[in-house]
């Protein structure tokens, strides 16, 4: 064999960090521990020689008390494209604070509270629980161990920070804004006991209340998959009077609604406007291009990753009291998924009648002439006969 090909690869050691970086071992542990007896320049210019070396502690090593590994794991849910697309904005934002991420992906036959489990036995010093489904006892007894961030849904719990965007403002925005296209029955698809479903289907019975259409609101039993919106897409086209537009819990749920209309005849938005929640990568997809709001992946990765080194360096747990919460707000992105309601022109002879919005289509009307249907999709003249007139 030859002697280049036989020889051990070098093992990278606290000793070659030290050296890098111009101090004594001694100031590397303390450093990498978070210690508060070497400066912050010291500090930075130890983790960059670590990182440029690409020494990381043993964590099965005897000694690993003495060292942090800067470790923090992340907690998600595997299906949910808006999480793998959070995921690598948080790959950036933890690697600019020199923390170095373990995932660990929730799955039916491998809960959240097993991916918790996974990452303590790798020796995490902090954990992100993105859009955790777990009950606040469960995510306050994580807490009690070392320091948790709940990324993306909003609890108010002793010790666990938390970086979230306004959900309830985000749905009740969109609510404004399908009203000032003119939409008055307006119906939201629910997350039916999905992390923060109760504050969207808030935000819009307060939008809906404070447009005086308190008496049109309707919510629809959904939830965060794209089978869950197939399935409100039954119920929604199946309601009388029929709903001009629709809110639902996330753009997987919208999405799967789209998808659902349009195998059965259904106009988006011709017909019915949908928004979603979320500005996943299914929401900006062509075939869907649909108007959502979106929780800004960036902002709410760098935010989280600063809170999270601040509490790697400090080691331990949080403090009840001494947690942190930063709201980000939501923006409404609209694409061609929404638009103005259809609306009824009744045309006799040569004389107008005034515009009925939004009248059913399956209306009966006492009159012996042409009724002109002028919606948005186009003209559709129908002769009909004597009858009754039956309205909204």
């Amino acid at each position: 064999m030859d002697g280049a090909q036989g020889r051990t690869p070098h093992r990278v050691t606290i000793r070659d960090v030290a050296r890098l970086a111009g101090t004594s071992t001694s100031t590397v542990s303390v450093a990498l521990s978070g210690g508060g007896k070497v400066s912050e320049a010291t500090r930075r210019r130890v983790i960059d020689a670590a990182d440029r070396l690409g020494w990381r502690p043993d964590r099965r090593a005897s000694g690993l008390r003495r060292f942090h590994s800067r470790s923090v794991g992340v907690v998600y849910e595997v299906e949910q494209s808006f999480q793998a697309h959070l995921l690598d904005a948080l790959y950036v934002g933890l690697s600019g604070e020199h923390l170095e991420v373990i995932l660990a992906g929730a799955t039916a036959h491998h809960t959240e509270q097993m991916c918790i489990e996974d990452l303590t036995r790798e020796g995490c010093e902090a954990m992100v629980l993105t859009g955790s489904g777990l009950s606040d006892q469960e995510i306050a007894a994580v807490a009690r161990r070392l320091p948790v961030l709940s990324l993306c849904r909003q609890v108010a719990l002793g010790g666990v920070d938390v970086v979230a965007c306004d959900s309830r403002s985000g749905v009740a925005g969109a609510v404004d804004a399908l009203v000032s296209l003119g939409h008055r029955r307006i119906v939201h698809v629910g997350g039916s006991g999905q992390p923060m479903a109760d504050a969207r289907e808030q935000g819009y019975v307060e939008a809906m209340t404070r447009h005086g259409l308190a008496g049109e609101i309707r919510v629809l039993p959904g939830g965060s998959t794209i089978e869950a919106g197939v399935l409100a897409g039954h119920a929604l086209w199946a309601m009388a009077p029929a709903p001009t537009a629709v809110t639902c819990f996330n753009d997987m749920c919208a999405a799967g609604l789209v998808r659902q209309l349009r195998m059965i005849g259904v106009r988006v938005p011709d017909d019915i406007s949908v928004v979603g929640f979320d500005d996943a990568p299914v929401a900006s997809d062509p075939t869907t291009a649909l108007t959502t709001v979106r929780q800004d992946v960036t902002l709410l990765a760098r935010l989280a990753a600063r809170v999270l080194r601040t509490r790697v360096e400090a080691g331990g747990p949080v403090r009840p009291g001494a947690e942190r919460a930063v709201t980000v707000p939501a923006v409404l992105v609209t694409r061609s998924t929404t638009g103005s309601p259809a609306v009824v022109t009744i045309r006799l002879g040569r004389q107008s009648v005034h515009p009925v919005a939004s009248l059913p289509i399956e209306s009966f009307f006492h009159v012996s002439t042409f009724i002109t249907f002028r919606m948005t999709w186009g003209i559709i003249v129908v002769p009909v006969h004597w009858g009754t007139v039956r309205g909204q």
